[in-house]
C-alpha cells in the first residue's frame, strides 16, 4: 500500500514538473519570437522624411543660388557689352568688283592678314568670274551691290530696283553657289531709296549697310590723290571712332587707293583696331544723315 501510494505520488509530481516546464519553455519562445519580429520592424521601419520646413529651407537656398548666378551672368553680360564698346575694329568694304585689279588688291590683304567685305557688281562678276571665285575661295564675305550700278535704272521705280537686285543674287549664285545676305545701296541708303525697298529687304532676310570712313577715292578728281593724301583722309573720316566702316573701291581707275592700302591698314593695326568682315558687326551701321561720299 504505501508502496502504491508512493509511486502515485511520484507520477503526480513528475507530469506537474512537466507541465510546469512545457509552460516555461513555451514562454522562452514566445518571448524570442517576440524580440525577432520587433527587430525585424526596425529593420524594415520607413526613414522619417524631411520636415516641411527642411525642405523650404533647400528650395529657398536653390532659388538664392539661382538669383546670384543670374547677377553674375547680368554682370559679365554688362562687361562683355563695354567691352564690345571699347573694341575697336574696322570692317573693310570694298565695292564695284571684281575687277583687273582684284587680285592685286586680294595680294595685299592676305599678306596683312585682313578679311574685307566684297560688294561686288552683277555685270562685273559676269567679266570676272575667276575674281569673284578667288574672293570667295580666301574667305572674304561677298556682298551685293546691284547688277547694272546704274542709279536711273536701279531706282526708277520699286519693280526696277527688284528686278535688278534678283537678277545680281542670281548672277552671284551660279558663279560661287551663295547668295548674299548684305547689301549695299549704289550711293548710299539715302540715295533714292524708299521705304518699300527697305521693307522688301527687310522681309527677305537681307541686311544693308552703308559707311562711316572714306578712302577718297570717290571724290572728285580722285585719280590724282597721292597715296599718303588717301591715307590721311581715311584717318581723319575715321575720326577715332571705335567702329569704322571704310568705303574703298576695286577698280582700274583707283589704283591709287590699292597702293595706300598697306599703309592704312598699318595705321589702323598701330593705333589698337583689329580688322573684321560686315557679318561680325553687333549692329549694322546705316545712314541717318547724308552720306559724305559715294
Amino acid at each position: 500500500m504505501y508502496v502504491a501510494s508512493s509511486i502515485i505520488v511520484g507520477l503526480i509530481i513528475f507530469f506537474a514538473s512537466m507541465h510546469i516546464s512545457k509552460n516555461f519553455f513555451s514562454a522562452i519562445i514566445l518571448k524570442q519570437n517576440y524580440t525577432y519580429l520587433q527587430e525585424e520592424r526596425l529593420k524594415n521601419f520607413e526613414k522619417p522624411k524631411p520636415l516641411q520646413n527642411q525642405k523650404l529651407v533647400k528650395i529657398s537656398l536653390s532659388e538664392n543660388n539661382k538669383a546670384n548666378n543670374s547677377i553674375v551672368t547680368s554682370n559679365k553680360d554688362a562687361q562683355a557689352e563695354k567691352q564690345a564698346k571699347n573694341e575697336k575694329i574696322v570692317y573693310l568694304t570694298i565695292d564695284d568688283g571684281p575687277s583687273p585689279v582684284t587680285p592685286s588688291i586680294l595680294e595685299i590683304l592676305e599678306k596683312e592678314k585682313v578679311k574685307a567685305t566684297f560688294f561686288v557688281v552683277g555685270i562685273n562678276c559676269i567679266k570676272y568670274p575667276q575674281y569673284l571665285k578667288e574672293i570667295y575661295q580666301k574667305g572674304h564675305l561677298i556682298g551685293n551691290h546691284s547688277y547694272s550700278h546704274r542709279y536711273k535704272s536701279i531706282y526708277k521705280d520699286f519693280n526696277h530696283f527688284v528686278e535688278d537686285f534678283k537678277k545680281a543674287q542670281d548672277t552671284i549664285y551660279k558663279i560661287i553657289g551663295i547668295k548674299p545676305k548684305y547689301y549695299r545701296f549704289p550711293g548710299g541708303s539715302l540715295s533714292r531709296v524708299s521705304p518699300q525697298i527697305k521693307k522688301f529687304l527687310d522681309a527677305n532676310g537681307i541686311v544693308y549697310v552703308d559707311w562711316n570712313a572714306i578712302t577718297g577715292d570717290s571724290t572728285k578728281n580722285h585719280e590724282n590723290l597721292t597715296p599718303n593724301q588717301i591715307l590721311k583722309i581715311t584717318i581723319s573720316t575715321a575720326n577715332k571712332k571705335n567702329e569704322v566702316v571704310l568705303l574703298m573701291h576695286d577698280s582700274s581707275s583707283k589704283k591709287n587707293v590699292i597702293e595706300a592700302l598697306p599703309s592704312i591698314i598699318r595705321a589702323f593695326k598701330k593705333q589698337g583696331y583689329r580688322f573684321e568682315t560686315i557679318d561680325k558687326m553687333q549692329k549694322p551701321l546705316q545712314f541717318k544723315t547724308k552720306a559724305a561720299s559715294h
